[in-house]
């Protein structure tokens, strides 16, 4: 490569052809041999005729100037010019690019330009003919392909699939990958190191700068002030609602943001603004909010931002059901003897109390009631209030010793049961370790708790799935019973030390707060192990999705401490009944600048190469000045229409001139326009599969993936190259250019406007092809016959036929392998085409194809070609889907061809015909 300035060569020795110009000027001027002389008599007639036609012996020397023009075009295009700025002098123009990218949740913010600058990296050492290294400093220790030099055009694959993580980059683990790809020659001892950093300081990045160092001097660049990170830390809760912290790097531009605290289902139920000042990095804003509405919060997240960071989830923690204490007959007035004194101390951090009689307490819609020995009630409205859904926690004492009731678990003996006294021989017992299906599973036992005297089940009446807690010699501790919708449980003992140290003890207040989960829940799941297991993934959009990696389970008594890594990602995980979040930002968090002393690290404060190509523009003036130079031979040769004298001069000017506009064309018209979707030209002129953007940045990546892989598996199984897909909106984007286009309808989809459903009636009776896939095999069955609301509304605003189920000899079955299922990462769901595919503009082909199996997912691939996703039939159902989305691919590109095959004898005797 030379660069002359700002104008740079990529392949310099093609302008050696420019010296054979003046060769060319030779032979344009060059005149043909004279004719050989024969004598002919007659022609001394003509001797003294005066002849004024003038015959030139070459062409016009303008002409052959602009004909050395256009060759001199040509072959300053074929040097694969560039103009920009100045780039930075590298430290070795010929070494190898080794490009380091931050993609921790902390990149998420500024992505698009992060992968927009290592783009035009891996471009500009494609363009000097240097191999190029890509490490990711997020990427997931099961995920990581082999640190290896490789063509640029091939690491810019691996860059369009790559994305951020959830978790913090981890600079030791990059750090080690280095290393040991040096140690194994994959990496020589001098690079071109650019490293694309988050801004963000964090741990390991001191010995990373230090590894990066020893293959050369590092250039780093950092986001802009206005794009750096956001984060929510965790929230306290108050009296009126929440107070949340929010925190950013210190910046000296203020910063305004909004809070939004979202329910279950996705609806706001609240938002609160605020702004960070001048030179800030932590703000603080309330939420206020009553219990009912504060209880159905499920996630805060930061308006505008879509990292995981600024998203904090919460979990049963932080939803505080009312609980009644129902009050005890006949207080002493000394509330440190009071048993309601003890379950006060253990609930007031979880819920909200209200003490009061049985009435009152239902009247104020209480969720819990707690009933004491003292406090007993044979009152109906208990049965009614648990058959309603709510929770009645009791604790025995000598009036339930002596008389029991039909609100108990389990049938009691008459009597207590005392240890320790001076007529038995018993020792005070400790409880036994809870069982994986127990809610308290996981908990650990406290050994210094020990109980002198409970009340005892019948035998034969307390079934295994009923005690929840033991002895050591395995007597029911506590017990618990579904009642219609509600639970009714029984601690054996008191809520006072009367009879056990259990209440003052440090676990005590762990199992009611377990038990206080039974409020928000209509179902116990029993727990595997004493750990918490992922339930759901938080992605690095911070959207909540269904795990597609491999996560540690967490020991209950490591939870407190654990923050959220590649192996623990951050999300909801489930242990029994409870659930508990893991989220990026702890109440530890402070986020920080990166250090600006880092070893070897020169910082390019956002300055990066920025090159315009020149060979399109070069090749357009070329081509227009063949199409001039034509013209002006024909007009040369006599073979155009006489024009007057003036017209004429006026025409060659205009060829002269569009001619030479090839090179006044301005090259930076040639690169796309900023908010443009320059994607259909590039449709239009390659094979590509596309997806409808959902808005849901989840399912949108997941289609992605999906249809990266299905392209693979088309490519590597037949003569098709289809190029990586494009995402399209039917409101603004042109579908023509697609043969097949995958559709994830989700249940919140709304009816398409006007102009998009007119351009997606116009695409199905073109011939195109239209996967409707809702996602949701695993749970149809919940709407129990229902139509997706969804996939309803989507339809009913375009044109499409009638719809059956396919048949067994449908073309699909098939079109490239045979087939009798469908299944992708789920199978079972029935799936939908066109009954009559007749019409003349589809030659008898299904322009729709509906189903729940979610292909996708079963077709995804990381930039390894690895599965992304679990798939419920295992390796033999994602292979039968690959199978199912290439028949999809022939089908759309090849029709009805198949199904003339199929029928040979019939092909025969038309062919006969």
């Amino acid at each position: 490569m030379i660069t002359l300035g700002p104008l740079s060569f990529a392949a310099p020795l093609a302008l050696l052809g420019l010296l054979t110009l003046p060769v060319l000027w030779l032979l344009l001027r060059a005149t043909p041999p004279a004719p050989k002389q024969a004598l002919f008599p007659p022609l001394r007639l003509l001797l003294n005729v005066k002849d004024d036609a003038e015959t030139p012996h070459s062409a016009p020397w303008w002409l052959i100037l602009f004909r050395l023009l256009m060759a001199a075009l040509i072959i300053i295009a074929l040097a694969r010019p560039s103009w920009g700025p100045q780039a930075e002098p590298s430290p070795a123009d010929d070494a190898p690019l080794l490009l380091v990218i931050d993609n921790g949740w902390s990149a998420a913010e500024n992505w698009s330009e992060t992968r927009r600058l290592a783009g035009q990296w891996l471009d500009q050492a494609r363009r000097d003919g240097r191999l190029a290294a890509l490490i990711l400093t997020a990427a997931h220790p099961d995920r990581q392909a082999p640190l290896r030099l490789d063509q640029p055009v091939n690491l810019d694959r691996r860059l369009q699939l790559a994305r951020p993580q959830a978790w913090p980059s981890a600079y030791d683990l990059a750090e080690t990958r280095i290393r040991e790809a040096r140690a194994q020659a994959f990496l020589p001892a001098r690079m071109d190191v650019i490293w694309l950093s988050d801004g963000l300081d964090q741990t390991g990045q001191d010995g990373f700068a230090r590894e990066l160092s020893d293959l050369g001097p590092v250039r780093l660049w950092q986001p802009e002030d206005g794009r750096v990170p956001l984060a929510i830390l965790p929230p306290e809760a108050t009296p009126q609602g929440l107070d949340v912290r929010l925190q950013r790097i210190a910046r000296p531009l203020p910063r305004d943001v909004s809070v939004t605290a979202l329910g279950a289902d996705g609806q706001a139920i609240a938002r609160a603004d605020t702004r960070f000042a001048a030179d800030s990095g932590e703000v603080r804003l309330s939420i206020d909010l009553p219990l009912d509405l504060r209880n159905r919060i499920t996630r805060l997240q930061i308006d505008g931002s879509n990292s995981a960071g600024a998203v904090h989830l919460l979990g049963d923690q932080w939803q505080r059901p009312r609980t009644g204490l129902i009050e005890p007959e006949g207080e002493d007035g000394q509330p440190l003897l009071s048993e309601l004194h003890y379950i006060e101390s253990a609930l007031a951090p979880h819920t909200e109390l209200v003490t009061g009689d049985l009435a009152s307490l239902i009247d104020n819609d209480a969720a819990i009631l707690v009933m004491v020995d003292s406090a007993r009630s044979d009152d109906d409205t208990l049965s009614e209030f648990v058959e309603d859904g709510g929770v009645l926690l009791r604790f025995a004492g000598p009036r339930l010793a002596a008389r029991s009731d039909d609100l108990l678990p389990v049938v009691l003996r008459e009597g207590g049961r005392l240890f320790g006294g001076a007529l038995n021989w018993d020792t005070p017992q400790r409880m036994a370790p809870f069982d994986d299906r127990s809610p308290f599973a996981g908990l650990p036992v406290d050994v210094s708790a020990t109980i002198d005297r409970q009340v005892l089940a019948e035998p034969g009446t307390a079934a295994p799935d009923r005690i929840w807690a033991r002895l050591e010699d395995g007597t029911p501790l506590v017990t618990a019973e579904r009642r219609g919708n509600g639970w009714i449980i029984l601690f054996h003992v008191t809520a006072s030390p009367d009879w056990s140290d259990l209440p003052l003890s440090g676990l005590f207040p762990r199992m009611l707060q377990r038990i206080t989960g039974l409020a928000r829940t209509s179902d116990i799941t029993p727990a595997t192990s004493g750990a918490w297991v992922l339930d759901q993934i938080l992605d690095g959009n911070g959207q909540l999705s269904r795990p597609g990696v491999s996560a540690l389970p967490i020991p209950d008594e490591q939870w407190s401490a654990r923050d959220a890594t590649a192996l623990t990602p951050p999300g909801l995980y489930r242990l029994g009944a409870s659930l508990n979040t893991l989220n990026i930002a702890t109440a530890r968090t402070q986020l920080t600048a990166m250090s600006a002393d880092l070893q070897g690290v020169r910082y390019m404060n956002g300055m990066i190469r920025q090159q315009i190509d020149l060979l399109p523009a070069l090749l357009i003036g070329a081509f227009i000045a063949l199409m001039a130079d034509i013209l002006l031979a024909l007009a040369l040769a006599g073979r155009l229409p006489r024009l007057p004298r003036r017209a004429g001069n006026g025409l060659t000017a205009l060829l002269l001139a569009m001619g030479l506009s090839g090179l006044m064309i301005d090259p930076a018209s040639a690169q796309p326009i900023e908010g443009s979707r320059p994607q259909s030209v590039e449709a239009a002129l390659s094979l590509r599969f596309a997806y409808v953007e959902t808005g849901d940045a989840s399912v949108d990546q997941r289609s992605r993936e999906g249809l990266t892989g299905l392209g693979f598996d088309v490519r590597s199984r037949s003569a098709m190259e289809p190029a990586p897909p494009h995402a399209v909106d039917p409101a603004v984007d042109e579908l023509i250019f697609y043969p097949m286009i995958y559709w994830p309808v989700l249940e919140t989809a709304q009816a398409l406007d006007t102009q998009s459903a007119e351009r997606v009636s116009a695409y199905l009776q073109s011939g195109g092809l239209i996967i409707f896939d809702t996602q949701d095999a695993d749970r149809a069955f919940t709407r129990a016959g229902a139509p997706h609301p969804g996939l309803v509304s989507v339809l009913e605003s375009i044109d499409v036929p009638t719809l059956s189920r396919i048949p067994n000899d449908h073309v699909l079955t098939k079109a490239f392998y045979l087939l009798q299922e469908f299944p992708g990462r789920y199978s079972g769901s029935p799936i939908w085409v066109e009954a009559n595919p007749d019409g003349a503009s589809r030659d008898g082909t299904s322009g729709v194809v509906i189903g729940a199996h979610d292909w996708a997912a079963a077709w995804a691939v990381g930039p390894n070609g690895e599965p992304l996703y679990p798939v419920d039939g295992g390796d033999r159902q994602r292979e039968m889907a690959r199978r199912v989305g290439v028949n999809m691919a022939m089908y759309a590109l090849t029709g009805n061809y198949k199904a003339d095959q199929v029928h040979v004898p019939a092909l025969l005797e038309r062919l006969g015909q």
